[in-house]
């Protein structure tokens, strides 16, 4: 469950993580611009845009059933339906898909639901960092998938789509020079969507093949900060990276040194709290820079993070909550679901008070920590894990769950 949690997460961030570095005013959700799925895009799709398709024609599914916690899904097996008026079918008892919104990278992966407004707060809920315990909505999400384009579309620019017969135009508003997509020679200002690419201009002047360096260095500076505020290297250790960095790529890295000795100026620390915002956190953004710019080191890194015990948050939950029904009580921190009394019915605010409290009785590097998140992963009890609990119904007492 906790794996489709984190890949249902990885895919929503991958989502916002390509939204323009602008200020919330200017793009009013903070989403990535949606335009139609032409042809083009399926013959020579590019990364960017989320991409509006009228159906799906295969793809590995999973359904999110409404009720379910976060992260539960169903792998089911669905035929070619469309999301054109008047075609939809149901494809799931009680389920009738009537858009989707799909992004390219490397493959087509594919949000599905019954409304926009669905996908709108599903989205919404990602880019704040609050997302529900539970799916609020049935949904599908596809991995490896085949949208269908909508017919008659052509993308003649990235961010610029026009319909033959109809003449009907879709456009990028947040185009920086919109509403100019084309040059005085009359080709594309931008071959690729503009808010990961520079500009043909832009490509000319830097002969080194560094596209908006601007851009990337308050995404590396941002990653800097990070990596300060989470307490996974020191200051000196950055300046020694960034140093290295610098030898092979100064325009890039020269600039991030300044920032990590100087400090950043006003406007460069709001350029890296929208990035690290739009991705719920320094966290979030950590993870999602790793994967995506140290590809070949990734997984590594990643192992090396989860053994410091920064990825917790993945393991645990949205929130601490207690569930009236099974009278279980269901921790944020990685720890096994346990029972109070039986007439106990804590406030939400007291069983967060009584989670944290338990969770750091248990310092980091202790055995009962790797105990609780093995157990919480789904692994096999052994003779560690009596032991463990044992002493978490020490750190109960202390806590005073079995006051509640």
């Amino acid at each position: 469950m906790d794996l489709m949690k984190n890949k249902i997460r990885n895919f929503l961030l991958t989502l916002l993580f390509f939204a323009p570095i602008t200020s919330a005013s200017s793009s009013e959700q903070g989403f990535p611009p949606a335009v139609p799925l032409s042809q083009d895009d399926i013959e020579d799709p590019q990364k960017g845009y989320m991409h509006i398709p009228q159906g799906m024609e295969g793809g590995t599914f999973m359904y999110a059933k409404k009720g379910d916690p976060t992260g539960k899904t169903e792998k089911v097996e669905l035929e070619k339906f469309t999301f054109l008026e008047g075609f939809r079918t149901e494809v799931i008892n009680g389920f009738t898909p009537t858009i989707g919104v799909c992004i390219f990278m490397d493959k087509w992966s594919c949000f599905i639901a019954d409304s926009e407004e669905v996908i709108n707060k599903t989205l919404s809920q990602e880019l704040t960092n609050n997302l529900s315990p539970i799916h609020e909505s049935d949904m599908i999400f596809c991995e490896d998938c085949k949208p269908t384009p909508v017919p008659l579309f052509s993308r003649i620019c990235p961010g610029y789509y026009r319909a033959h017969i109809t003449d009907e135009v879709v456009e990028d508003k947040t185009l920086p020079t919109y509403p100019e997509f084309f040059s005085k020679e009359g080709n594309c200002i931008y071959e690729e969507p503009w808010f990961i690419s520079s500009s043909k201009k832009e490509k000319e002047k830097n002969n080194n093949g560094i596209e908006k360096i601007d851009q990337m260095v308050i995404l590396q500076s941002a990653f800097n900060r990070c990596m300060l505020e989470e307490k996974l290297l020191t200051k000196q250790q950055l300046i020694t990276m960034t140093s290295e960095g610098a030898k092979v790529t100064p325009q890039l890295f020269n600039p991030v040194m300044q920032i990590l000795k100087n400090g950043e100026t006003k406007s460069q620390k709001e350029a890296q709290d929208i990035l690290i915002n739009k991705l719920g956190g320094c966290k979030n953004f950590v993870r999602t820079f790793i994967t995506m710019t140290m590809k070949e080191d990734s997984k590594e890194m990643m192992k090396l993070l989860d053994k410091q015990g920064f990825n917790d948050d993945l393991l645990g939950r949205p929130k601490s909550y207690f569930d009236q029904n099974l009278k279980m009580v269901f921790c944020k921190e990685p720890i096994p679901e346990f029972t109070l009394n039986y007439d106990s019915n804590p406030t939400d605010k007291e069983v967060a008070n009584l989670c944290s409290c338990i969770w750091n009785k248990f310092p980091e590097g202790r055995w009962e920590r790797d105990e609780m998140r093995r157990i919480f992963k789904g692994g096999d009890p052994t003779w560690q894990t009596q032991g463990m609990f044992n002493r978490f119904g020490k750190a109960m007492k202390v806590c005073g769950g079995y006051e509640l």
